[in-house]
């Protein structure tokens, strides 16, 4: 199982030239670019890359752009470029009803956030425009195949769901939502599974360790979500979805915000029968998810703000025990469990603007609490009412200076975070002790960004955490990015080191007769660097983006035995991502996606479930004067190591042996049309051509299926005015 470096590197690097040349050299692209009277693409724009504390106030159009502290960058404004992409992410979208003006070069302070040219960091950004015109319903599927990232399910709606960015684990993939850490204590990863896209206005992926801002998980990197503000006129929402498997969808929202102070508010409820999960039998596992989400803020006095923020999700799902015939492989098999989890995410901060802009200060707090409860109908109360209760908080103050030199071209900009952070983990089952652990850390951080004459941008950022369950270490990143925009090329280049602390389960976890966690683990550690190219031509219409990463990991986390241990040695990861948009005509967007991977374990082996090769194309088609839409994205996840674990007899009881899924093609479509103002219909159909395949080995994925719907949107006139001037 052993992957040949060489020949993935060769292969790799074949690949990622076939995709440039597509994309950038194609004569009929070029000559339609050449021909069409479209614009250059907008600038990308990103919030969750840098330490800096946004301003407390930015205008745009009159309006308030509720912009957030990053606590390292957590939040992203409305009025962002509404296109896909950044630093060459995988498709745009052309879609007017949705479209916000091109951010420009001056207009930082428009976005509350940074441009993606400044940035050392690879970075990909998908918008909620994006998320409308391919109707994605969960998360998960709008990173599928971007570049270096890949995502793994168990099965249909509700089972784990796992994001793995640059070929890290799941847990090493730190994601937030609206400023507030969403990883849970428990397992130390994000179940994708639960996270609706509806209310989504914005997904920003920084690929590379993140550590240096964010602290422990950000190893693979960051997923910075951004959910819809409350900017502009008093505007009501609605969807309703039917489809295969007896799916049921509503949504509904409300938002309305000046310069004064904005509300958004959202509700979702998702249900399905579901499909077979098991390779075998006919017993569907459904799934239902409901949620609300709520942002507010107001504007007290010029340069003070307060800004407020609270979600909630409950999920429950069927799931199937995992078990087979003694001396063959395990798979998911039919059994009457039920699985659910119930998540609240929230926090407050107030920013203030001293010194006329010049110096912007973030107090705030943010909690993370989560339940999850297991019932295994199937081992006849062994394993029953496992339940683990999660809990995180948050307390942080950020300041940011801004100062510079405008005679010779020089802007600087030096941020400095301390913050204090709680973590609670409960387990609750007659097999457990069910105590509460807890542990506790204090971190400060700082940043320097610099930008000289508008080309080259550097930026340095360090971490410093002192905790009281694990020795205190000191995690840094540093970089450079350079726009020489008269022959169309970006050099870009960040090096650093990274950490992850063990899940709490990890260290006090149990199963009855199986597992004992291990409170001695210590944390996993990475040192990355990654190198690039990202290319503009054809007058701006189109980018490429090339970059080649490597990363090592220490004292990985594995199993051993009945428990886990810290492994010896180091893992290596490498690969290539190649990515790319081109805005061939005003109303035609495609892009295009290949990531090259090469992950082994101390050993030499493989790494499981990690994809040699993955790529994804996409195009979006606007017609009949933006009344219409019609989007084709196709997915390829090449074969993927797996590990098929084994019933053995006594007195070895388990084993496992390696097996390789099969590659596979995902092709979706869907399309919309305006019947009237703020009146849609549209439709998709997903798995197009049928594909039979395995993301975790034993677990079954859906058929192709279709879905319909019709989506509502209402502006108040009256609010129009109020909106734009701030009256109140």
């Amino acid at each position: 199982m052993a992957i040949q470096t060489h020949h993935l590197r060769q292969s790799g690097s074949t690949l990622a030239l076939i995709l440039t040349s597509a994309l950038l050299a194609s004569p009929l692209a070029a000559q339609e670019m050449a021909a069409s009277d479209a614009t250059a693409l907008p600038e990308i724009v990103v919030d969750g890359a840098t330490l800096e504390a946004k301003s407390a106030k930015k205008k745009s159009g009159g309006a308030l752009t509720e912009s957030t502290s990053s606590d390292a960058a957590q939040s992203a404004s409305p009025s962002s470029s509404d296109s896909s992409g950044g630093a060459g992410e995988a498709a745009g979208t052309a879609q007017p009803a949705e479209s916000a003006p091109p951010v420009t070069a001056e207009s930082d302070d428009i976005a509350g956030g940074i441009e993606a040219r400044k940035l050392a960091t690879p970075i990909s950004v998908i918008t909620g425009a994006e998320l409308r015109a391919r109707q994605i319903r969960n998360a998960a599927d709008a990173l599928r195949s971007m570049p270096g990232v890949h995502v793994g399910s168990s099965g249909g709606g509700g089972q784990l769901t796992q994001v793995r960015l640059r070929g890290a684990e799941g847990n090493h993939t730190l994601v937030i939502i609206d400023g507030v850490e969403a990883n849970d204590t428990n397992s130390g990863e994000f179940d994708f599974s639960n996270l609706s896209a509806d209310d989504i206005e914005r997904i920003e992926v920084i690929r590379g360790v993140q550590s240096g801002l964010y602290g422990s998980r950000a190893i693979g990197g960051v997923i910075n979500i951004v959910t819809r503000g409350g900017k502009g006129p008093l505007t009501f929402r609605g969807r309703v979805e039917g489809g295969s498997f007896g799916t049921r969808d509503v949504t509904g929202g409300v938002s309305a915000g000046n310069e004064r102070g904005y509300f958004a508010g959202s509700v979702s409820y998702r249900e399905t029968d579901g499909f077979n999960i098991a390779p075998e039998g006919d017993e569907e596992d459904g799934f239902r998810r409901s949620g609300f989400n709520i942002r507010s803020g107001v504007s007290i006095v010029e340069g003070i703000s307060i800004d407020f923020n609270l979600r909630r999700t409950a999920t429950l799902a069927d799931y199937d025990s995992f078990t087979g015939p003694v001396g063959m492989r395990q798979t998911a098999v039919d059994s009457a469990n039920e699985s659910d989890a119930v998540v609240w995410l929230g926090g407050g901060k107030l920013t203030w603007d001293t010194l006329g802009g010049a110096l912007t200060h973030v107090v705030g707090y943010n909690f993370n609490d989560s339940t999850f409860s297991s019932y295994d109908r199937a081992d006849a109360g062994i394993f029953d009412d496992a339940t683990y209760d999660n809990h995180r908080d948050r307390y942080y103050y950020l300041a940011t200076a801004r100062f510079g030199l405008d005679g010779i071209g020089l802007r600087n900009t030096v941020s400095g975070l301390a913050e204090k952070e709680n973590e609670t983990f409960t387990p609750s089952a007659f097999f457990t002790d069910n105590l509460e652990r807890e542990r506790e850390r204090v971190a400060y951080a700082a940043e320097y960004r610099g930008e000289l004459f508008d080309r080259i941008f550097p930026i340095a950022s360090i971490r410093h955490e002192d905790n009281d369950s694990f020795e205190d270490f000191t995690t840094w990143k540093t970089g450079v990015s350079v726009d020489v925009k008269e022959i169309g090329i970006r050099p870009h280049a960040s090096v650093g080191t990274a950490v992850a602390l063990p899940g709490m389960f990890e260290q006090y976890g149990s199963i009855l007769g199986t597992f004992v966690g291990n409170p001695d683990l210590t944390p996993e550690e990475s040192v990355s660097w990654d190198a690039g190219v990202e290319f503009s031509v054809i007058a701006g219409r189109a980018t490429i983006d090339v970059t080649y990463f490597e990363a090592n990991l220490e004292n990985e986390i594995v199993g051993f035995g009945n428990t886990l241990v810290n492994l010896e040695g180091e893992s290596e990861r490498r690969g290539i991502e190649v990515a790319g948009r081109a805005l061939v005509t005003t109303d035609v967007t495609v892009g295009a996606a290949y990531t090259w991977l090469n992950s082994e374990d101390s050993s030499g082996l493989a790494e499981i479930r990690r994809p040699e090769h993955a790529a994804r194309f996409d195009v979006n088609y606007v017609f009949l004067e933006g009344r219409g839409t019609l989007n084709v994205a196709a997915i390829y996840n090449g074969e993927t190591p797996d590990l098929a674990f084994l019933n053995l007899p006594p007195p070895v009881f388990f084993g496992s042996e390696f097996v390789t899924l099969d590659s596979y093609w995902l092709v979706n479509v869907a399309a919309s049309y305006q019947l009237a103002p703020g009146v849609e219909i549209y439709g998709r159909v997903e798995n197009a051509l049928k594909e039979d395949y395995q993301e975790v080995f034993g677990y079954e994925t859906a058929d192709l299926a279709a879905y319909a719907g019709v989506r509502f949107t209402y502006e108040e006139p009256a609010t129009r005015a109020w909106a734009a001037g701030g009256g109140r």
